[in-house]
Formats: structure tokens, sequence, C-alpha cells
């Protein structure tokens, strides 16, 4: 099926999180939403972006960031991940073969869009354990896909996972968001659960990675940026905890640099 005829995914998992469905409705969005609507052969012409969602998370939930990209003149076209497994949050997180067979389908279908599309941009953006699955989706691309940019929003990953699979994919950035107060939800809690590559310890979206062992050649250290949570960005609602990566002011200001036309990094 052609590229643009296909889609944006629309349908979350059974499991969504109640928390985000509450913010949703504060924020004043809702899964029908234009920004979810079927990307234009126009928006396609200037690029994919890929967006992965929570573990928690459906599409809905990308609905904020998406409209924030959109203001801040971010023109390609959008699919978001549906994880599509009716146990919900801690199905997604530790489904490690399910979630390495999902990301070769979307490695699939992004080599389809670029052979349609060789000469427009492709960028992924993953947030808490979708920061996972866009790191397993690049790991899953031939060799003669690349992306421009790897977003990850406080990815639920152990601190010294290989990068540099990633990094060889990539023709901007690696860059990770994380944040010291996440200490719930990637502290606590991917102690208890696991992180998406099913380690037992606080993630690399509270902390950061650590630069040495993930990322084992010296060349590819300047293609990898590590941003930590500062104070100034509770003006943007994000406060440190886990679901201020939602916000639409803190994707706006953080994240859209990244997603700009003709830009790889701001």
């Amino acid at each position: 099926m052609p590229a643009q005829e296909r889609a944006l995914q629309t349908s979350g998992p059974a499991g969504q999180s109640w928390c985000i469905l509450i913010l949703a409705v504060v924020c004043g969005v809702c899964p029908g939403c234009s920004e979810l609507a079927r990307p234009t052969n126009d928006q396609l012409q200037q690029g994919l972006i890929w967006l992965f969602p929570g573990v928690e998370g459906g599409p809905f939930s990308m609905v904020a960031p998406v409209r924030a990209f959109r203001n801040d003149g971010v023109q390609a076209a959008f699919e978001i991940h549906d994880w599509k497994r009716p146990l919900g949050a801690v199905a997604n997180l530790v489904c490690y073969e399910g979630n390495r067979a999902a990301a070769k389908h979307v490695a699939a279908r992004i080599a389809e869009y670029h052979s349609e599309y060789p000469n427009s941009p492709i960028d992924l953006v993953g947030y808490s354990g979708g920061g996972g699955m866009a790191v397993m989706v690049a790991e899953a691309l031939n060799d003669d896909v690349r992306l421009r940019n790897v977003v990850l929003c406080q990815p639920a990953l152990s601190p010294d996972y290989d990068l540099g699979p990633t990094l060889s994919k990539v023709a901007g950035k690696v860059v990770c968001f994380c944040s010291p107060f996440d200490a719930f939800t990637l502290g606590l809690g991917t102690i208890v659960f696991g992180t998406m590559d099913r380690r037992h310890v606080a993630s690399a979206g509270k902390d950061g990675f650590t630069i040495t062992p993930a990322i084992a050649e010296a060349q590819s250290k300047g293609m990898f940026e590590q941003r930590s949570w500062q104070p100034e960005m509770i003006l943007t609602g994000h406060g440190g905890a886990h679901l201020g990566i939602l916000s639409a002011g803190w994707n706006g200001k953080y994240v859209a640099p990244y997603l700009r036309p003709g830009k790889t990094a701001d």
C-alpha cells in the first residue's frame, strides 16, 4: 500500500493509563482531534516523524506534542506507534521479543517510505518505554536508510545500553532528555518491573546514559547529546516528574527544534 494512503495509527491498547487520560482531558485534547488525522501527500514529502508513546499511552497521548510541533513549524507527516497489547503497560514493557518483532515491522514500513520519498528526512521520537522502541527500530533498519535525528524523552532503557548501532543509522544526533526527579517511574518502577531491555535498574531517562560503555567509539560521541531537566522547564509544563514529557510547552520548546524543516539540531 502506498505510504500516502496509509492512515495514522489511532487505536490505543486497552490498558491505557487513567492518569494520561485525565491529562488529555485537562489539556482539552481527544482521540479524534485533527492532530491525529491521516497524513497528506504534502506532509509525507516534507518528511516522516515516527512517534513512540510510553507503554501506558495510546496515540491520543501524543495529541499535545503533535499540536506543539505543528505550532512550531514542523511540517512533516506523523505516524504513531500502536502497542496493540490487551494487557497494557506491563505487557508492553516486558514483552521483549514481541517488541523486537514490532520494531522490525516499523523498520520495514520506514524503508517503504524511504523508497517512495528518498530525499525526505525521517526522525524517531520516543517517550519513556517508547524510547526503547525508537532505539529498537533504529537498530532494525537496513543500512541504506538513514535517520535524521532520534530523540529519546526520558527513555526506559538501562544506562549502559549500547547506543552504537543506533548512532550508526543517524545523520544528525541521538538526543536523550533525562530527569533525576523521575524517581518513581524510571527509578523504582524499572528497578521492580525492568527496563525495555529487561534490566532491573534505574533507567537512563532518570540520570542519563553512562557515556562509556553506552558509546564505545570516540568519533560517535559528537553525535550524542544528553540534556538533563532544568528548573526553567517548569515554565513549559514539565515539573521534572514523568508525565512532564507529554506537555505541549515542553515539547514545543525542547523537542520541536530537532524536527523542524532542514535542521539536524538546534
